[in-house]
């Protein structure tokens, strides 16, 4: 029963179904890969994500106690030349924001899984003790 809804569901790729079934090791071995694929990605995000927060943390304060009322955003356009080239030293690829399947690491599609941004900074140096103005 559960197999016939399957099948009506598949409409016309109801040929897939059937190859799944009569090759499990196939199958089990390209999910294997893909899971692989995705944790390497997931671990690559979270690596950039960790490197963002320590580029920021390092460079902040030389910026501040050069110029003392600098703001979130004026540190942003002071970081994000270093982190964009940076970037492609921290990973290859991440997951898609849908995560099914990798794309390259480019500062578009990293702003697509975690918001850096000037607001972004101004949280990470308020949660380490780092006062920035506006």
């Amino acid at each position: 029963m559960f197999e016939a809804l399957i099948r009506g569901l598949l409409g016309p790729l109801e040929g897939l179904l059937d190859f799944i079934l009569d090759n499990p090791m196939l199958t089990s071995g390209i999910l294997a890969i893909w899971l692989g694929i995705f944790v390497a990605g997931k671990l690559q995000l979270q690596n950039i994500e960790r490197k963002t927060v320590e580029l920021v943390l390092e460079i902040s304060p030389s910026f501040i106690t050069a110029k003392p009322h600098i703001t979130s955003r004026g540190l942003y356009k002071r970081i994000y030349p270093r982190w964009e080239t940076s970037l492609r030293q921290w990973g290859w690829f991440i997951p898609h924001r849908m995560e099914l399947w990798p794309v390259p690491v480019t500062p578009e599609t990293v702003r697509q899984k975690f918001p850096f941004s000037h607001q972004w900074i101004a949280e990470i140096l308020a949660q380490n003790d780092i006062q920035v103005e506006g």
